[in-house]
This record gives C-alpha cells, sequence and structure tokens, in this order.
C-alpha cells in the first residue's frame, strides 16, 4: 500500500513538472513583453512544438478526469491552467498558419509531426584554394538523377563569423538538393578575439564560389543559374556576396539570378546594439571578433559591410524570412532593410513568422523551416 502511494506520488509529481514546463514554453513564447522568460520559451516552442502540442493536450485530459473525478480547489485550477495551455497553443498555431500562408507559400501543421527524410542526395567533398593557399573544405549536395542545367545554390552557413559549419543546416540544404537543386556548401574561416577576418571572409568566399562554378557542372548543375542562401551571419555574407557581384564589386563570371536568407544580419551596428538581456553579450563579441573593433571606433568600417549600401539597379531579387521573437538578430533592422530595397525598386519579399526565435527552422520540417524552404523554392522558380 505503501509503495502504490509513494508511486502516485512520484506520478503526479511528474505530471506537475510536466505541467509547468509546457507552461513555461507557451505562456512565456505568448507574453513577449517579459525579457527572458520570453526568449527562452521562444526559443523552445517551434523545434518542440509537436511534443508541446501533444504534452499540452494530455495534460489536460488528465486534468479533466481528476476534475470530474474530484472538484477540489487544486483540480480545478490544475484543470484551468492545462485547459488554457491548450487553447493558447492552438490560437498560436492558428495565428502562424494564417499569417505565414496569407505571405507567401504553405505551410503544414502536419509536417511539424513528420521528420524530414531525404534518402537519394548525396554528398562530395573536395577542397579549394584560398588567397593564403590554404585549402578549405567545400561539399556539393546533388541528385544521381542524370538531368543536367540544374540551378545551383551557393550556401553560408551562419554563426556570427566566429563558428558554425557548412553542415549546420544539413537538413535544408539536402532539401534543396532534393528539389532539383545542386548545393554548394563551403568552409570559411572563422574569426576569434586574435583574428578579424571582416576584410578577408568575403574574398575568401568569393574564391570558394568561383571554384564550386568551375566544379558544379559535374553533377549535373548550370552555373548561369546562380542563387545564394545564408542564415543569420551568413545570412550577411550572402547578400554582402550577392550585391557586390552584381555591382561588379567582386568579380565573377557568372552574376547572381536571386537570393534568399533567413534571420539576417542586415546590419553589423545593430547586431552589436542588440538590447536583449539573453543574447547581447554574445551579439557583441562576435561583431566585434569579426570587425575588430567597436562601431564608435570604426563606423565607416561597420558600414562597409552593410548590404543596404550596396542595394542599386543591378541588386538580384531578395527574399528575406524571420521570427518576430528573434531575440539574437533584432528584426527591426531587417525590417528597415527590406524598405530600402523597395526604395529602391529592387524586387523582395519578406515572411514574418510569428513568435518565431533565432534558429527556430531547425528542424527544417519546423513552422519556420518550412516558411524558408518553400518560399525560397517559389522564389527562386520566380527568378530564372
Amino acid at each position: 500500500m505503501k509503495k502504490k502511494k509513494a508511486v502516485k506520488r512520484i506520478l503526479k509529481a511528474l505530471y506537475y513538472i510536466a505541467l509547468a514546463l509546457c507552461s513555461f514554453i507557451i505562456f512565456g513564447t505568448v507574453l513577449t513583453v517579459v525579457p527572458f522568460v520570453s526568449d527562452l520559451a521562444s526559443m523552445a516552442f517551434l523545434p518542440a512544438y509537436p511534443y508541446v502540442l501533444v504534452a499540452s493536450l494530455a495534460l489536460c485530459g488528465i486534468a479533466l478526469f481528476w476534475f470530474l473525478k474530484e472538484k477540489s480547489r487544486r483540480n480545478v485550477i490544475t484543470f484551468i491552467v492545462a485547459a488554457t495551455g491548450v487553447l493558447a497553443v492552438v490560437v498560436m498555431s492558428a495565428v502562424i498558419l494564417i499569417s505565414v500562408n496569407k505571405q507567401g507559400e504553405n505551410i503544414s501543421l502536419f509536417k511539424t509531426f513528420v521528420p524530414t527524410s531525404v534518402s537519394d542526395v548525396y554528398e562530395d567533398s573536395m577542397t579549394y584554394t584560398d588567397q593564403k593557399d590554404d585549402q578549405i573544405p567545400v561539399s556539393f549536395f546533388y541528385k544521381k538523377d542524370g538531368k543536367k542545367n540544374k540551378p545551383v545554390i551557393f550556401y553560408t552557413h551562419g554563426g556570427g563569423w566566429v563558428q558554425g559549419s557548412r553542415y549546420d543546416r544539413l537538413d535544408t540544404t539536402k532539401t534543396f538538393a532534393e528539389n532539383g537543386y545542386v548545393v554548394m556548401c563551403p568552409e570559411y574561416d572563422l574569426s576569434d578575439d586574435e583574428e578579424h577576418l571582416y576584410n578577408f571572409t568575403e574574398l575568401q568566399l568569393v574564391e570558394a564560389l568561383r571554384f564550386c562554378l568551375e566544379q558544379v557542372a559535374a553533377y549535373g548543375g548550370d552555373r548561369t543559374q546562380l542563387y545564394l542562401v545564408g542564415d543569420s551571419a551568413g545570412g550577411n555574407l550572402a547578400l554582402e556576396l550577392a550585391y557586390k557581384i552584381n555591382s561588379g564589386l567582386y568579380t565573377v563570371e557568372d552574376k547572381v539570378k536571386a537570393v534568399s536568407v533567413i534571420y539576417p544580419v542586415t546590419d553589423i551596428k545593430d547586431f552589436y546594439n542588440n538590447k536583449n538581456l539573453l543574447t547581447s553579450n554574445a551579439s557583441k563579441q562576435m561583431a566585434v571578433s569579426y570587425m575588430g573593433a567597436l562601431p564608435e571606433e570604426e563606423s565607416e568600417r561597420y558600414k562597409a559591410f552593410n548590404p543596404a549600401n550596396y542595394i542599386g539597379s543591378k541588386t538580384p531579387p531578395t527574399l528575406l524570412v524571420l521570427g518576430t521573437s528573434d531575440s539574437s538578430v533584432p528584426p527591426a533592422s531587417t525590417y528597415r532593410f527590406y524598405e530600402a530595397l523597395q526604395s529602391k525598386n529592387v524586387p523582395a519579399k519578406l515572411i514574418k513568422v510569428p513568435f518565431a526565435n533565432h534558429v527556430g527552422d531547425k528542424p527544417v520540417n519546423t513552422f519556420l523551416g518550412q516558411a524558408y524552404v518553400n518560399n525560397t523554392l517559389r522564389w527562386f522558380e520566380q527568378n530564372k
């Protein structure tokens, strides 16, 4: 009898722990005005969405059973909390689906429950030679389907210029390859407290792109159908490369047809000045490690790596995707960047995913991941 009571107490304790965790994620994501709490909660919400939805339904069902069995004050409160959590998740899901589907390509709640599986995409790795004669790895992702003249994607990974690798978005790059692209993913040297590579990284990636375009025909790729993608700091690099290549500042034989970036750093000074309590220190460290100085010390240097300064008549069509709750890269910077593109009559589109935080596209079947991949494929199709 004592053992049975002990087991019951343990199970009830586990129930309330699960309810507290789900409530934290759900209500924390909704209450965006509460700093730190909302940031932590929204970071977990989209990646954990299927588990949160199922758990909240199960917790509500158990609470209802207890309430019907005994209408004690604790059971009433428990049921109200659990039921409110379910209602909040349903409303949030509806807001995300309606908002994103209205802005662009459709996303699916069902797909968030289905792990992405890409089995027929292959990878070949080789090295390119940069300005220092170093050998840097690069990967090609492609399908062995015998097709020729495939469009090609050059992907630059994120990580604040100080971390990350070409495999960070492996499911995303493979999904692009699954959809008929040859995807080229280079590594590049990372900055740190001693090496500030602001004047080297872009040039290194230009060498990587030239090398990749020379090799891509072996995988069925057509180098004249060139598209650039990137995330976060990699989004900054993708925009910089695309705009500077098309304007002639960087010499690459083929021009960029279009570019698509997710939660990009469009203004490094704004990134440095991020006021978020959770991420501001990391933002400052990343920006200074890359730029080698504070914004007030080298304002012109910071401006030189702001893609808005290179918008012109040859700027390629630009797709911007972000989460409205991004705590690492201030969304306001991207909103201003989008307005700058519109003011110069550059074909551009902005997709805003409600409640989504930075890196909310991992895995790729999340709402943010679907929004990025689906809209990118459509954007590139529209801008051949």
